[in-house]
């Protein structure tokens, strides 16, 4: 044993005796953890040892330093309705001076310190701890996506939003992604909520809609101290495009004197459509409980027939079969076509017109005409 003291004087560390200077410390007030993190409503427990050795006097907490730190428990009693002592501090040789605080929120963030002090008149502050850092964090909500309120055409920019609220502290990430490939965003924000005091989080992106899209999503991924995974909202691009219809319109004859002229829309979405015939500008026929048929790419095809007399000999027939989508007069899809009175007494055909037009698009058609012994047939190109 003669060479133990010159081990222990050693001014150094070593691999086989790292913690041999420590032995020389002297008897210190004790905080376990240098820092705890908790979330709004869990308990707290805070570990404070106090040597037996020290002089007679009490133990106080406080959450702060300085002439304004807080109170926070006096083992010599008091009103302190969501802090208990953990030990049995009136025991003899009792070092043990940890508390536990209930019902967190977010006024408890601080650091905090267990304060011996030795008796007097009044009480001198004797020693205290290297003090517990507290935060307390409140995980965010589910991100929402919200889209435009209005469906938009194919080829048009429109921007989605995303917010999350209710996280603390307020660093926060938020990132958004179209089909798994990140985007960038056009705007982010971070508020403090004054009634709170807990942050919410706002982001916007820009999209231009194409039909290649019409099977993809995009999301906003939100990621913060509290989560072990980021949140994640989720829209789908299909729920904001409006894709106009293919309009075309044939005819068959079913006597010597009418035509069962049909209207067909193919190719268009969200599957809620009306078909409306015009006869020479005036409504003829609406047609609001098609059922239209859903196509492999997730667009829609539907159709409507009207049954046309052959017209007099002065009088030519103008027909117009138009389209609306999504209950919005303005988002209407028409073709027209002239059924000529101008004909010989071999219905050979004096004049013939085909006219699509959409009011957010436009598309041109031509018809070319032919005979076919008794009947009027227009046929596309």
């Amino acid at each position: 044993m003669a060479g133990l003291p010159a081990v222990l004087s050693w001014p150094h560390q070593t691999k086989e005796f790292p913690s041999l200077p420590n032995l020389y410390l002297r008897p210190s007030v004790q905080q376990a953890e240098l820092s705890q993190t908790v979330s709004p409503g869990e308990t707290l427990t805070l570990s404070c040892s106090v040597p037996d050795s020290f002089p007679k006097g009490p133990v106080l907490w406080f959450k702060g330093t300085g002439p304004n730190r807080q109170l926070i428990y006096s083992f010599r009693g008091g009103l302190f309705p969501r802090v208990k002592k953990t030990g049995n501090t009136t025991k003899a040789g009792n070092t043990d001076f940890s508390i536990r605080i209930s019902e967190i929120s977010l006024a408890d963030a601080g650091t905090y310190f267990c304060v011996k002090f030795k008796e007097g008149k009044p009480d001198i502050e004797y020693q205290s701890g290297q003090g517990t850092q507290v935060t307390v964090i409140a995980p965010p909500s589910l991100p929402v996506i919200i889209g435009p309120l209005e469906k938009a055409l194919i080829g048009q920019a429109v921007n989605f939003s995303c917010i999350s609220y209710g996280f603390f502290p307020e660093n926060i990430t938020l990132k958004w992604f179209k089909n798994g490939k990140e985007i960038s965003s056009l705007q982010t924000h971070v508020v403090k909520l004054k009634e709170s005091n807990v942050y919410k989080i706002s982001s916007t992106t820009e999209v231009v809609l194409s039909l290649q899209d019409f099977y993809a999503y995009i999301t906003c991924d939100v990621n913060h101290l509290s989560l072990h995974y980021p949140l994640q909202g989720t829209a789908d691009l299909s729920k904001t495009m409006l894709v106009p219809p293919t309009m075309s319109i044939f005819e068959h004859p079913v006597s010597k004197n009418k035509i069962n002229v049909t209207c067909k829309a193919k190719k268009f979405y969200p599957k809620g459509i009306w078909l409306t015939w015009l006869k020479n500008g005036n409504v003829s026929r609406i047609d609001k409980t098609l059922t239209p048929t859903k196509r492999r790419d997730g667009l829609y095809t539907v159709q409507s027939s009207i049954l046309v007399n052959k017209p007099h000999e002065i009088e030519d027939t103008v027909l117009t079969c138009q389209a609306e989508q999504d209950g919005q007069q303005e988002v209407t899809s028409k073709m027209t076509f002239l059924v000529s009175a101008h004909l010989d007494n071999n219905f050979t055909i004096g004049h013939s017109m085909y006219v699509l037009d959409y009011s957010m698009a436009s598309f041109a058609c031509m018809l070319a005409p032919w005979k076919q012994k008794d009947w009027l047939f227009l046929s596309l190109l």
